[in-house]
């Protein structure tokens, strides 16, 4: 082979392969430049980026959507506090009962009444505290519950009580707080109001305290209201109730409540508003005219204590209805003062009476229906019995006493040299078929006499009239009280000094008829 041709097909091989090479290479080129394709899924991914951006805007999203959830889930703790706030009273757990009374040492009072309290009064607006013939009742809610703190006041020688119902019309199983003088001390006691009759039942009561002073009954406790029944229904307002207050006799022995007699009731009144509630005018006027009719009589104890503060004319015209003799003469001074005093408990037919005379036996007062003292009239007689004063009730008919049983207690006497002084509680003698009640109130004649007491046997002698009246109501201290027994004796004054005069013309006639005969003989 020439040279010069191998040279040749050796150059257009390599040059062959070189160009081979160079397309190669221009394909590596271009598959750098597919690459850069891959870019454009750089882009892409970019844009998988800014999806997935998207993506966490969308978590952003949802975390503000989570955070909307939470919104929401507070929404509905905020329903749930608006179901608690509804729900409280019906809900509010009840007290633990403990019906142990602690001596009260604070007096009730009007104190908080119309700021912190609901109070409801007869007479209205009467303070408790000062007034010895106040019913009272107050109401004070604790937080947003049923459960409330109860103060009761009035004055009874039984009971005084308080009554909830849930429609205008007191009974029919009616919630009932009775708070007794069991001697000297509170008893309290839970019971149902149904056909004016008491039955006893343990309530959901705690925290009792309670206090007599006299005839004056507090207490103080607190309560769970009565829920709502098929027939009384709460008011969505709140706690409505009609109160009660009533009185009544409580037998310490059996422990037995008496029938009520109502002293205020009031119309529905929400017991978590502090506005005062009202007796009911109808009720009030029903309880004033009842009130003398239906009054339990006092429980009988004549056993008599030293009475620590003399009889004095202090309260009269005032507090109290007095008769005296000589008048206006005052018998914690005066050794020479016949006199009784009459004061009024609430509106009833009890009273507490005061008698002072002198006597070396016995002072006694009467009451009389009609203005002649005599035909069984009711007789409190207070003898001297060698130093101590003994009480003895008596009717007094055609002039004699005759000891009978009558409806007296808190029996005070002193004996002082001839001064016999006497207090005690008594329920004044009830209208007779002959001898009716006035109905503007207790109207008596009062009597007061003295007499002879022979303490050997006990028996009481003859009186003698010191003090006689013409029909007075006991219950107005400022009624007029008139002893009739000095009309009498000025009207017998001119009778007595006739005779006299009579007696005086009949000697002076006979002097005379004697010297004209002795005349006549000697001439």
């Amino acid at each position: 082979m020439d040279n010069r041709l191998v040279l040749t097909v050796l150059f257009v091989t390599l040059s062959w392969m070189s160009a081979g090479n160079y397309v190669q290479a221009a394909g590596n080129v271009t598959m750098p430049a597919a690459n850069l394709t891959s870019a454009t899924n750089v882009t892409t991914a970019a844009g998988n980026n800014t999806n997935a951006a998207g993506n966490n805007t969308t978590a952003a999203g949802n975390n503000t959507t989570a955070a909307g959830n939470n919104t929401t889930a507070a929404g509905n703790n905020t329903t749930a506090a608006g179901n608690n706030t509804t729900a409280a009273p019906a809900t509010a757990p009840p007290l633990m009962p403990n019906t142990t009374v602690e001596t009260l040492k604070k007096p009730v009072s009007r104190a908080e009444c119309g700021s912190k309290r609901l109070c409801g009064a007869q007479p209205t607006d009467c303070d408790p505290s000062t007034s010895n013939s106040c019913f009272f009742a107050s109401f004070k809610q604790r937080g947003n519950s049923r459960n409330f703190e109860i103060e009761i006041s009035g004055e009874s020688d039984g009971y005084v009580a308080c009554t909830l119902s849930r429609d205008s019309t007191l009974g029919g199983n009616d919630t009932t707080y009775v708070c007794a003088n069991n001697n000297g001390t509170v008893q309290f006691f839970g019971a149902l109001l149904d056909n004016n009759q008491l039955t006893e039942i343990p309530l959901k009561v705690n925290s009792v305290k309670g206090k007599v002073n006299g005839s004056k009954i507090q207490c103080t406790f607190a309560a769970t209201a009565p829920p709502p029944s098929a027939t009384k229904a709460a008011t969505k307002a709140g706690e409505s109730f009609a109160i009660g207050i009533s009185t009544g006799p409580f037998n310490s022995t059996d422990g037995t409540l008496g029938s009520p007699t109502s002293r205020f009731v009031s119309g529905l009144v929400d017991l978590s508003n502090t506005t005062s509630a009202t007796n009911v005018p109808t009720a009030a006027g029903n309880n004033t005219t009842a009130a003398p009719a239906t009054a339990p009589p006092l429980m009988t104890n004549t056993t008599v204590e030293t009475l620590e503060k003399p009889v004095s004319r202090a309260e009269c015209g005032s507090k109290r209805l007095c008769g005296a003799q000589p008048t206006d003469c005052d018998p914690s001074t005066s050794n020479s003062c016949f006199f009784a005093s009459f004061k009024q408990r609430g509106n009833s037919r009890n009273f507490e009476i005061e008698i002072s005379g002198e006597s070396d036996g016995y002072v006694a007062c009467t009451l009389s229906r009609d203005s002649t003292l005599g035909g069984n009239d009711t007789t409190y007689v207070c003898a001297n019995n060698n130093g101590t004063v003994q009480f003895f009730g008596a009717l007094l008919d055609n002039n004699q006493l005759t000891e009978t049983t009558l409806n007296v207690n808190s029996v005070k006497g002193k004996v002082n040299g001839s001064k016999i002084q006497c207090t005690f509680a008594a329920t004044a003698p009830p209208p007779s078929a002959t001898k009716a009640a006035t109905k503007a109130g207790e109207s008596f004649a009062i009597g007061i006499s003295t007499g002879p007491f022979n303490s050997t046997d006990g028996t009481l002698g003859s009186p003698t009239s010191r003090f006689v009246s013409g029909l007075v109501d006991l219950s107005n201290p400022n009624a007029t009280v008139t002893n009739t027994l000095n009309a009498n004796t000025t009207t017998a004054s001119p009778n007595t000094t006739s005779h006299g005069i009579t007696l005086q013309q009949s000697l002076m006639q006979a002097v005379l008829m004697t010297v004209g005969v002795l005349s006549l003989a000697t001439l």
